[in-house]
C-alpha cells in the first residue's frame, strides 16, 4: 500500500512539474506564431507596394499635363492642372482639387464643373464660384 502511495505521489509530482513548462512552451509557441503572422503580413505590404507602378504602365506615355499658379486677387493663390489630351482641368483651392470639364470658346479657356468657371485668356484668369463673386487671378512666372 506504501508503495502505492509513493507510485501516486511521484506521478502527482510528476505531472505537476509538466504543467508550468507546458504553459511556457504554449506561450513561446504563442510568441512565435504572432512574430511569423507578422513577417508574412509585413512581406505581403512590402510586396503589395513594390506592385504598384511608379509611373504609367510600360511603353504608355505620360499623361501631359500643364501646371499653372495663380496669384489671385482676393490674396490666395491656387494650382490649376491642365489635361489637354482628356479636356480637363483640375483647380486646387485650398488643397481640394475640384474637377472641370473643357467648354468650347472662341477665345482662351474655358473649364466649368458642378459649382465652379474658370476662363481665361494669355494670363488672365477668373474663377467664379456658385453663390460668390468671381475672383480674377494672374499666372504667375
Amino acid at each position: 500500500m506504501r508503495a502505492n502511495l509513493v507510485s501516486a505521489a511521484v506521478a502527482a509530482l510528476a505531472v505537476s512539474a509538466c504543467g508550468p513548462d507546458r504553459r511556457q512552451v504554449d506561450a513561446d509557441f504563442a510568441a512565435r506564431t504572432a512574430a511569423i503572422e507578422a513577417g508574412v503580413a509585413a512581406r505581403a505590404a512590402a510586396a503589395t507596394a513594390a506592385a504598384v507602378p511608379a509611373g504609367p504602365p510600360p511603353g504608355m506615355a505620360p499623361t501631359p499635363m500643364v501646371l499653372t499658379q495663380l496669384a489671385c486677387a482676393d490674396g490666395t493663390t491656387r494650382t490649376l492642372r491642365y489635361f489637354p489630351e482628356q479636356g480637363i482641368a483640375i483647380l486646387m483651392p485650398d488643397d481640394v482639387g475640384k474637377e472641370l470639364q473643357m467648354e468650347p470658346v472662341a477665345a482662351g479657356v474655358r473649364y466649368a464643373g458642378a459649382d465652379l468657371v474658370v476662363t481665361g485668356e494669355g494670363t488672365s484668369y477668373t474663377i467664379a464660384r456658385a453663390g460668390a463673386e468671381p475672383v480674377t487671378c494672374t499666372a504667375a512666372g
